[in-house]
């Protein structure tokens, strides 16, 4: 027994949870004295996160609104520690922030998962290659733009004004009253195709928008350095498997690369990344075969090269250049038509035609319609004669106070402002941007060796220029419409002060009221923009699908020498620009201009070409299971064991070794904790492999007697220490928990009874075990260095959670029966300074 056993752990603190709370394996915080769980509260799975020392910080609730009876499978923890992503059943991502819990984003699946499948586990690798240093410095600040790409234009381009997102939660100032963390995690509808777009965190500078109130709320300075290689999230990989034998990768955590299958009808029991390589080692289980001894090897070569973040990029900025369009759209709409808590620009004109013929009506129940309204004052407008009707509605009719008019100009007026000015300044320039994003992925797509993978086709990407081309052409005439419309309704409301003016004059015949408006724009005004106006079509009506020739453009292909050529001609012959030259008027009235429908669509064009693209990375993936001449299927006596990994290099060479702990209850007096280390080199697809086993007895006097026990739950803690919840066998007792050392030991090399390659590590470790029975194998006392013994914990089950990181070395148990979580310091003594949180 080793000397230190009798100086127990550090309690830090016990923590009441709710009956049938849960803690997974994963659940501490690496770099910070934080620890996750997860309890079920009214049919919900809701996440809490607790500081070490006791308090809670946040609690919220993950569930869908969509979805009923989901559970949290696993939760994984970003690189910079300022995140945790959960998996959910149905299947679901979803990122949250650690400051509050609020749900950031929720990455979609471009490989959609079947029906029946189900996420079991999900891992967050930190990139840890060393980013290349040129020598000679980038005097012109290229960043990772390549110069002539489209990034490089955009990133020189004016900032678009910023928009609200109605999509992010509001916080509890913005309401102006208190609200729980569960309704800050939630997030209103957005659009399908925007919802499953593959994107990165959102980039509003490479998208060329600045960012406001509504958005992320961080300086310029953050977001140039969003991308910087000392940002731990960046260049990260998100890693989720399911219960199909897929893994889908995710490019910092939000931009999925696809799914690569690694084995048909399996679960993934270990995965790990090479640091220094795109590679992942695997160990696959399924319920026929068991768990494979020799792990899978899957190289990602394309995340070698800048392809993926490239297309990230793009895929990102197209993604906000389209959201943006949406929401500013949305915003003309409710300017111009109204919502249920805002009058539109068209309702006051509408209401006081009504109000008018209402009027007219009750003087003459013959009419039925508001075409003798518009002709009354029609002919009031032409020769200053109207109806009685007419005359009293003029002076004194609802809306012709003062007071009223100056309402109704105002909102007609900044409607149509916001229409000219969003249309032209906005819409147009976002798309402008867009098109110049799909001229180079068209590039790329005429580039099949370097992007075949990407699966690019030319024709659909044609087609979504083509309509950004047209919803560019549709916004800039929206504007001009808008204008037009403007300068009339002004005119319109000097008419009617006009009459105004003239009916309160009439008892006064030497008063004179000069006209000032113009009656051609007036009329135009009353026929075609007072009860229904030509900016309806931008928001109503079909797609619009007109060409370039539909607008007057000549079929053939003007180049610009042609062009040229023709000016010269012009200026040597003055005819040619006569003022009696005359121009033949094209009438468009018929065109479609639904500009928001347009849009839409175009984001759907646009979201199937970058969705398709994003699984690039998976397609150009190559597995290298384990070469097997044929399968050893398990033997249904063989133990299904609980099995940890841990991996390490060893003396620092090529050769890694790779540890199992393995313990089956029901194995008798075979109940023994086994160790497996596994020697190989992982560069190699199919590495020959050393086995070493060694056996600890779950017995004796290191823990003060000579009963035998049980282990309750154990896991690898750092490269030396393994840490063990145990209690005595057979009866109700207290639980210890201990760490154990495991690296200095005298491993035996254990002969497997048959090719590696075609054996399970169930097998194997049943092999190693029938081995101690036959005194092959020695068994140790289990080398105990300390241990605790809980307050609780008298019966039932425990879940452990632990940290080994240096500074921060803490192990979590959980007693599912009383629901007590209990925190302890594994190195910490009574006298050592307190853990000081950080949340940063």
């Amino acid at each position: 027994m080793n000397d230190d056993v009798n100086k127990p752990f550090l309690s830090l603190s016990k923590l009441q949870l709710p009956v049938s709370s849960r803690l997974l394996s994963s659940a501490c915080c690496p770099d910070k004295d934080l620890v996750a769980t997860i309890s079920p509260q009214n049919g919900k799975d809701h996440v809490s996160l607790w500081k070490m020392q006791g308090s809670k910080k946040w609690e919220v609730d993950v569930r869908s609104d969509s979805v009923r009876n989901e559970t949290i499978v696993d939760l994984a923890w970003s690189p910079d520690g300022q995140a945790i992503a959960l998996v959910h059943h149905p299947p679901r991502i979803t990122v949250h922030s650690i400051q509050d819990g609020r749900e950031e984003y929720s990455p979609p699946f471009v490989d959609r998962l079947s029906e029946s499948a189900r996420l079991t586990g999900v891992w967050w690798f930190k990139d840890e290659r060393q980013a290349e240093v040129d020598s000679v410095p980038d005097i012109f600040k290229r960043g990772l733009h390549i110069s002539g790409s489209a990034h490089s234009v955009i990133k020189h381009l004016p900032l678009l004004d910023p928009v609200s997102d109605n999509s992010r939660a509001l916080t509890a100032t913005q309401l102006f009253t208190f609200q729980n963390a569960s309704s800050m995690s939630k997030r209103s509808d957005i659009p399908e195709a925007i919802a499953t777009w593959p994107a990165l965190p959102p980039d509003f500078l490479s998208a060329s928008i600045q960012s406001g109130d509504g958005l992320r709320e961080q300086d310029a300075s953050d977001r140039e350095n969003l991308y910087k290689s000392e940002d731990f999230k960046a260049h990260s990989i998100l890693v989720v498997s399911d219960d199909t034998g897929r893994i889908h990768c995710f490019l910092d955590g939000s931009y999925p690369l696809g799914a690569v299958v690694v084995g048909p009808s399996s679960t993934t029991a270990s995965l790990r990344k090479d640091p220094n390589s795109p590679v992942l080692l695997t160990h696959q289980r399924s319920e026929m075969s068991g768990t494979t001894f020799l792990p899978t090897r899957v190289e990602l070569p394309l995340l070698g090269t800048r392809i993926p973040r490239d297309l990230a990029k793009i895929s990102t900025s197209a993604r906000e250049l389209l959201w943006y369009a949406m929401r500013v759209l949305d915003e003309m709409h409710v300017a111009w038509f109204g919502s249920g808590t805002q009058m539109g620009a068209r309702e006051p004109g509408i209401r006081w035609l009504k109000s008018l013929d209402e009027l007219q009506a009750q003087a003459d129940a013959s009419i039925t319609d508001s075409t003798t309204s518009l002709l009354d004052l029609t002919l009031l407008l032409l020769v200053g004669r109207s109806s009685e009707s007419v005359s009293d509605y003029i002076g004194s009719g609802e809306q012709m106070s003062e007071r009223g008019l100056q309402k109704w100009e105002s909102t007609v007026v900044e409607a149509l402002v916001k229409l000219r000015d969003f249309s032209e300044l906005r819409v147009a320039p976002a798309c402008q941007r867009l098109h110049l994003l799909l001229e180079e992925i068209l590039g790329w797509s005429q580039l099949p060796r370097t992007y075949e993978a990407c699966k690019l086709k030319k024709d659909d990407i044609i087609q979504a220029m083509e309509m950004t081309s047209r919803a560019i052409f549709s916004a800039s005439w929206l504007s001009s419409t808008a204008r037009r419309e403007l300068s009339r309704f002004k005119e319109f409301m000097k008419w009617l002060r006009f009459e105004i003016a003239n009916a309160s004059h009439v008892a006064d015949p030497q008063s004179h009221n000069q006209p000032r408006h113009d009656i051609l724009e007036v009329n135009e005004y009353l026929t075609a923009g007072l009860m229904k106006s030509k900016i309806d079509a931008w928001f109503s009506g079909g797609v619009p699908s007109f060409s370039p020739q539909d607008l007057g453009v000549p079929h053939d292909n003007q180049n610009l020498s042609a062009a040229i050529e023709r000016a010269r001609s012009a200026l040597l012959d003055p005819s040619q620009t006569a003022w009696a030259h005359t121009v033949g008027h094209r009438k468009l009235s018929h065109l479609d201009k639904n500009l928001h429908s347009l849009i839409k669509d175009l984001a759907g064009q646009c979201q199937g070409i970058f969705a398709r693209a994003a699984s690039a990375t998976a397609r150009a993936a190559r597995c290298h299971p384990p070469s097997m001449s044929h399968r050893i299927e398990s033997d249904p006596r063989d133990p299904r064991v609980h099995v940890s990994f841990t991996t390490r290099e060893w003396n620092d060479s090529a050769i890694w070794a790779h540890y199992i702990a393995a313990y089956d209850p029901s194995a008798g007096d075979g109940a023994d904790l086994c160790l497996l280390r596994l020697e190989y080199d992982p560069t190699i697809p199919s590495p020959k492999i050393t086995v070493w086993a060694a056996i600890f007895q779950c017995s004796g006097d290191g823990v003060g007697n000579n009963d035998r026990y049980i282990l309750l739950d154990f896991d690898f803690f750092d490269d030396d220490n393994l840490v063990v919840v145990f209690r005595g066998d057979g009866a109700a007792g207290p639980t210890t928990v201990a760490t154990v050392g495991f690296s200095d030991l005298h491993y035996k090399e254990l002969q497997p009874m048959g090719p590696v390659n075609e054996i399970s590590l169930e097998q194997m470790i049943s092999h190693a075990l029938k081995e101690r029975k036959v005194g092959r194998i020695a068994p140790v006392l289990m080398p105990i260095r300390r241990s605790y013994v809980l307050a609780g914990c008298i019966s039932g089950e425990v879940s452990l959670a632990l940290n080994g990181r240096a500074g921060r070395r803490v192990a979590c148990v959980l007693d599912r029966e009383e629901a007590v979580l209990e925190v302890l310091d594994i190195e910490g003594e009574s006298d050592e300074e307190e853990w000081d949180v950080q949340d940063e």
